[in-house]
Order: structure tokens, then sequence, then C-alpha cells
């Protein structure tokens, strides 16, 4: 339990906005960096490859940016197109997120990671056989600002959980449950997990 006296908690609530603020300045930044320094025409080619499928693409800085926390060590690996081998891996994954959307399971979302490239895989010790290294696998948040609190939060994970249980099967969806409205899907197999990564602990397998 966390206890602090009144003007500190409302400083800490009046410093959290500046710090969100500051770290997105910051990723926006590296981003840039990088974009600078990658080809034109392989970018406007991976630009236009989520338009020839999506009715809504998600920004480039999303689907080229590994946003989930990292040591500070790895961030630099944070950012990358996939080999053009692994483009379509990630098109089911995107169609069905797409698909949860326009079903209004939520309105509003950001993509927080695709392909993880094998550097950066290694450096936050990922699973040598996670779905993003073969770019097979999105993770996301939901963004609604009606889903932030305890029962509209668990309202939205019972509602996805029920889409996975009744459809999953015939998409070969894998669902991830990481809480705080964070998620995983992949079309690579009928499984779920919740936040330590283990079957046990997702909530779409509690009764």
């Amino acid at each position: 339990m966390t206890i602090c006296l009144l003007a500190a908690c409302s400083q800490q609530s009046e410093d959290a906005p500046q710090q969100k603020t500051q770290a997105t300045s910051k990723l926006k930044q590296q981003y840039l960096a990088w974009k600078q320094q990658q080809d034109p025409k392989l970018f406007k080619e991976y630009q236009q490859f989520f338009a020839n499928f999506m009715k809504q693409p998600p920004p480039m800085m999303e689907l080229v940016t590994n946003r989930n926390f990292m040591p500070e060590k790895c961030e630099y690996a944070r950012f990358s197109i996939p080999p053009k081998k692994y483009w379509n891996n990630l098109k089911p994954s995107l169609i069905l997120l797409e698909k949860l959307q326009q079903s209004e399971y939520f309105k509003t979302y950001t993509i927080t990671a695709t392909y993880r490239n094998p550097e950066l895989n290694q450096c936050v010790k990922g699973a040598k056989k996670s779905k993003h290294l073969q770019n097979f696998a999105v993770d996301f948040h939901v963004l609604n600002p009606k889903e932030t609190n305890a029962e509209t939060s668990q309202k939205l994970e019972q509602g996805l959980c029920e889409f996975w249980r009744k459809e999953g099967k015939r998409y070969k969806m894998g669902f991830g449950a990481y809480g705080n409205n964070r998620f995983h899907i992949d079309t690579q197999g009928y499984r779920t997990w919740g936040k330590n990564y283990s079957s046990a602990t997702s909530p779409c397998l509690k009764h």
C-alpha cells in the first residue's frame, strides 16, 4: 500500500502527465532519427502494404516501433521494418484486430509492438520462439477513456475473452491478456495466457 501526504500525492498526479509527455517526445525523436536512416523507397512500400488491406491503417510509427517497456540499453533496437518475407505474416492478425474494433469491442487502440528483430529479442530476453520474431503477432493497448477503471476494464477483457471462446478456433487465435487494457493477438494457434504468459492466469479460462 502506498501512503502519501495530500500535497505529495497531488504533486505525483500532476507530474504523471508531464512525464508521459516527455517519454512520448523522446520516443518520437528516436523514431525520427531512425527514419532518416532508412531507405525511403522501402519505408513507403511498407506503408503502402497496410493500406492495401486495412480500412484505417495505424500510423507508421506504431507499426515499426516496439513501445513495450524495455531496459534503456535496448531502446536503440526498438525500431525496425521486418524482412519482406515476413510482411504477409502480420496481415491476418491486423485484419482480426480491425474486425474487433469494427465490431465495437473497443473504439480506439494503439499498437505497442509487431515485429521484434532478433537483436532486440535477445536484449530483452524474449522467448526464443516468440511470434513477434517472424512478424505474426500484434500487441495493442485499448485507449477508450471509459475503460480505465477496474469495472469497465474487466468488461472489456470479458468481451474479448468471449470472442476468443466463440471465434478463436476459426481464426487460430492466440490471445494474451496482460491487464491495464493491454493485449496480444496472433493467428498461430488457438491458445490463451495471462500476465505471467501462462494459461493458468488467463482471464478467459477462469470460471
